[in-house]
């Protein structure tokens, strides 16, 4: 036996009957090449049509689902709701909060057939409960103030104790004028968390409401978290205005235009708050330093003429007219000119002037020729 394995050895070394200068002659060498080519050429052809045809086949795929996407509207769950329901969101939540659409088709429908206060803390009402409050979130996003207000209140209907919500229906009762429940709401939200914009607006509520001494208490305190901010100083400015300190309101308005010194609308109301009170000097004084810094208003100029005039100075009454009557329509400038209080200028020359100049023009407006 170890000789064979021996001989076997020395076999693969030894030379054969086998041919190896006929077998690899160049000539069959070549043709074996030739043939390794069309096979490999017929390969290639093999494997490009099937590589296109599931080219084509993913192309047809995705342009169909591209044209499935892009020629559909995106729509809602379908409702359950009845059809002249008055709001249906046309937006998309965002990403995490879009599970809450699956509720859309049974919350109302459920909240029916409950029996009416607060619900059990169990995962159904905590859903529910999630459901209008993203709800009212994006009705605000989208300006629907009632809608939103609408959605928040079922939200605290399944929760009564739930926080974090009063805040926004507080300040949607106050858009709404309702000033006792917006108080309400925001006394609630006072109690969860004291900052200066539940302070300020619970404030302007109880102005609403009448609630004087608590809007004075609240508005003093608002001040005192944020004093550089001028919305408590106006909100207090009314409310003493409205009780009768006069002194304090003046007080009040001033700290509220040095924070605020462009809010004209709101120097014009102080001006005629000074009328008012017969505090005429004071007004031409702060009248006339207000004409210095806005110059193309006509109803302070024509409020400035009239101070003057109570003033005994006719003279910068009838400057005053000059100017205003210049920023406005001829028409609507007669308009102001024909009012009682300016009755004590009316003899005068200037005056007249003044007049037939602006009929004049008024004619030449109504007739161009």
């Amino acid at each position: 036996m170890p000789d064979r394995r021996q001989d076997e050895t020395r076999d693969i070394y030894r030379n054969s009957a086998r041919d190896f200068e006929r077998d690899f002659t160049p000539q069959i060498a070549r043709e074996q090449l030739e043939q390794r080519q069309r096979d490999l050429r017929r390969n290639r052809l093999v494997s490009l049509f099937f590589g296109g045809t599931v080219v084509i086949l993913v192309i047809l795929l995705v342009a169909g689902v591209v044209h499935g996407f892009l020629g559909s509207p995106v729509s809602a769950p379908v409702s359950a709701s009845p059809k002249d329901e008055k709001y249906i969101p046309l937006y998309s939540p965002a990403a995490d909060e879009a599970w809450v659409l699956e509720y859309r088709r049974g919350a109302e429908a459920a909240d029916t057939e409950a029996e009416a206060g607060p619900k059990p803390l169990s995962a159904k009402w905590i859903k529910k409960a999630a459901y209008y409050l993203i709800t009212g979130q994006q009705a605000l996003a989208v300006d629907a103030p009632e809608q939103a207000l609408e959605n928040f209140q079922r939200a605290v209907a399944i929760f009564p104790d739930m926080q974090g919500i009063q805040r926004e229906i507080g300040m949607l009762y106050l858009q709404q004028k309702k000033y006792t429940e917006a108080a309400a709401h925001l006394e609630q939200a006072l109690e969860e968390e004291e900052t200066f914009d539940v302070l300020n607006n619970l404030g302007a509520a109880c102005i609403g409401a009448k609630e004087y001494e608590k809007a004075e208490k609240t508005l003093l305190r608002a001040c005192e978290l944020y004093p550089e901010n001028p919305l408590c100083h106006k909100n207090l400015a009314v409310l003493y205005r409205e009780t009768g300190r006069a002194d304090d309101a003046l007080y009040q308005f001033e700290k509220y235009f040095e924070l605020q010194p462009n809010d004209i609308d709101t120097m014009q109301t102080y001006a005629f708050y000074l009328t008012e009170l017969g505090r005429w000097k004071e007004a031409a004084t702060f009248l006339t330093a207000l004409t210095q810094k806005v110059t193309d208003v006509a109803p302070i100029y024509f409020l400035l003429a009239r101070v003057q005039i109570q003033n005994g100075q006719q003279d910068e009454a009838l400057a005053a007219l000059r100017r205003g009557t210049r920023l406005i329509d001829p028409e609507l400038a007669l308009a102001w000119m024909n009012r009682d209080e300016f009755d004590a200028v009316r003899s005068s020359g200037e005056f007249k002037q003044l007049v037939n100049q602006l009929e004049l023009a008024a004619v030449s407006l109504e007739d161009p020729r």
